[in-house]
């Protein structure tokens, strides 16, 4: 079973370097109507969700620098933001780098069970794996929050890698 959990999570971190990589900085921060986060929010709440779900489940400080956990924390919204936001290579490297980690630091450790159970209303998430099943799944939730900003901006082309230089917006 860790093995497609750790699958699993590549094939979606994959899709989602794809999604960054079809955006431009300035799409980044195209925010809709009433929509309360952009697309860079998106992208680092990924990066910063899986590190601060799973690396105390472990006894570990988890990696996020303390300035993403602010920016791009559960509830933290670019209206709040009072620094400049880390440019989309930044965000990159940090999620091409995650997964390894994660492997490398997870591995042989998902079948054990969690101190305390993590709840999500009345169900209980009680091992790593299902922790990290979780956060595969708030990954491509995140991954349909960015498709469904392109789709109200005008984004046709959800895939294809861009620059500034051939992105209109």
């Amino acid at each position: 079973m860790e093995e497609v959990l750790f699958k699993q999570m590549q094939f979606v971190r994959n899709r989602t370097i794809a999604a960054l990589d079809a955006t431009t900085e300035l799409l980044a921060d195209e925010m809709p109507g009433n929509v309360k986060n952009s697309i860079r929010w998106n992208l680092g709440h990924i990066f910063v969700s899986q590190d601060t779900l799973l690396y105390p489940f472990i006894g570990e400080e988890h990696h996020a620098p303390k300035d993403y956990v602010d920016m791009f924390a559960i509830g933290s919204s670019p209206h709040q933001w009072k620094v400049e936001p880390p440019n989309l290579k930044e965000i990159r490297n940090y999620l091409v780098e995650q997964p390894i980690r994660i492997q490398r630091d997870f591995a042989g450790k998902l079948e054990e069970r969690i101190q305390k159970p993590f709840k999500l209303g009345d169900y209980e998430l009680t091992t790593l794996g299902e922790l990290l099943s979780f956060a595969i799944w708030h990954e491509g939730l995140h991954q349909g929050a960015i498709n469904t900003i392109k789709r109200a901006v005008g984004t046709e082309d959800l895939w294809s890698k861009v620059t500034e230089k051939n992105q209109l917006v």
